[in-house]
This record gives C-alpha cells, structure tokens and sequence, in this order.
C-alpha cells in the first residue's frame, strides 16, 4: 500500500496516493489536478476554489467531495482548521458504488453537505488515520473506515438534493479574491469567464484568440491575467480538461479509444495518447483496465 506522508507543499505535484492532513490549507500557487476522490471538511473558516471553470466555496461547518481530475486551485483561503483527504479513484472504483453515486462523483460540480455526524467522524478519526495507515496490520481497517465515512457524506450530500450550490457568482463579491493570494476582483472575473468559456467549449478546436475573446481581452493580456490567478497556462488549463473527460470516458464507458479522443477535445490520437499517458503515468487501455 503506498504512504500517506507527503510535505505540504507536494499535494499539487503528488501521485495518486491515499493522503489525510489536518490543519491549516496546504500552499497551493498553481492550478492542478490528481486522480483522487479529494474530501476537504472545513472546521473553522472558508475555502476558496477555481472549480472546473467556475468559483467555489466551502464554509465552515462543510464537507465537500469532489473527483480531483477536474481543473482547480486554492485562490483564497480563509480556513485556519481543515481535514483534508485523498482517496485514490482506483481505490473508489473498487467499492463497487451504485451507478447513481460513481457518476454523482466523477461530474464536474462538487457534492456539499453538512451533516454534523460526518463531519464529527472525520474530526475525530483522521489523525488515528494517519498512523494507523503506516501500521500494515492496522492499513485495511482504515481503508474500511475511510470507506464507510466517504459513502456517508456522499448519502448525506445526495438526500440533501444539493440544498445549496457550492458554486457562486464572482459579481456578487462573494467571492472576492482579497484574502490571503491577493488577487484583484477583475482578474479573477477575466480568468472565470475564460475558464467557464473552456468548460464549455474544450471538445471543439479552440484558439488563444477564441478564448480571450470570451472575457474580452487581448490575447498577450488574457494569457498574463490567466497565469498570475491560476498558476497555469490557458492551453494546460485546457489540456487538463480534455484529459479530465477522456479519464471519465474511459472509466465509465466501453468507446474505443479514437471515440473518446475525438469526444474529449483532442485534434489526434497521437496527441490523446501522449497527454493522457503522461498525466496517468500509462497508457490509456492499461489506465482502464487498472481503474476497472
């Protein structure tokens, strides 16, 4: 079984890997993205993410689940307590979830609840988690743990019926980018707009040009405004989303392969493979057969 001990400052670079901290948030300068169910649980304060193109908040008292294979970054945080964990997706895929709970966790839009019993739970059990993982007599009975508690806060997000979106409109001042990265409130405004218009578009042959457009900037400048709020480039920042859908393609579905190259935005199958051999460290078929 791989550890769970990793630096802070790895946790956008890391391989997919079982993971828990406690804490304050990890540094983040950057916008990334991992093959893991990510679980962030926010005792006191309030997290704020880029999220597949748009803004997303977790407030304190939250729990949020979301498949990290879609785009995001940290751009404020205003949390000074948090529970953070990573479950590797071949790991997820493993627990056999009814269909209706998979495809609920591999969209693009994070699941938020908070149920004060998950929440409790998790409080009190990851650090025990945390050493009792490297304890190989101890390692499958946290799995099972961290298993039962993940379907919890999935069931409790689900019956919910999503009572409040995690998303929310950068123009309301909601979500002003004035915490701890001091970001301008126009740049994050340029940068959402494009990200929402890859969302949105990243099946199609898409040019620097066609995206500044979306947020009416030129391109020399709407590529400045993207990196300094995002920490990537537009054209990994719509890399990345093509290679998000193309996993979700291969995980739950039977296309071949030329079918979800074409389905997730790639302009060849030699592209399709590079990019996704290199961001799941295989090729896409044993990347299939692994996850399956």
């Amino acid at each position: 079984m791989p550890p769970i001990p990793r630096p802070p400052s790895d946790v956008e670079t890391m391989a997919p890997a079982l993971w828990c901290r406690r804490g304050d948030p990890p540094e983040m300068q950057s916008m990334h993205r991992h093959n893991d169910l990510e679980i962030n649980v926010v005792l006191r304060g309030e997290l704020r993410y880029v999220f597949a193109g748009r803004a997303f908040v977790v407030r304190e008292g939250e729990i949020a689940l979301f498949w990290a294979a879609q785009p995001h970054g940290l751009v404020d945080s205003r949390a000074g307590d948090v529970c953070w964990m990573h479950v590797p997706v071949s790991t997820v895929m493993g627990w056999n979830l009814p269909e209706g709970e998979l495809s609920a966790l591999l969209r693009p839009q994070p699941l938020v609840t908070d149920s004060p019993l998950v929440r409790a739970r998790i409080e009190a059990m990851i650090q025990a988690w945390l050493a009792e993982y490297e304890d190989a007599e101890q390692a499958a009975v946290v799995l099972l743990e961290i298993q039962a508690t993940v379907r919890r806060a999935l069931l409790a997000a689900l019956t919910e019926g999503s009572s409040r979106s995690p998303f929310v409109d950068v123009d309301t001042g909601s979500f002003r980018g004035d915490g701890t990265r001091h970001l301008p409130a126009e740049s994050i405004r340029h940068t959402m707009a494009m990200a929402q218009f890859v969302i949105e578009q990243y099946r199609s042959p898409l040019s620097t040009q066609d995206i500044a457009d979306s947020a009416h900037l030129t391109p020399s400048h709407a590529m400045t405004v993207f990196r300094e709020t995002v920490g990537a480039t537009i054209g990994e920042y719509l890399t990345m989303c093509r290679i998000a859908e193309a996993q979700r393609l291969l995980m739950t579905t039977a296309l071949t392969t030329t079918e979800i190259a074409g389905r997730s935005g790639f302009g060849s199958l030699s592209s399709f493979y590079a990019h996704v051999t290199d961001a799941c460290g295989m090729p896409p078929r044993q990347y299939r057969r692994q996850v399956r």
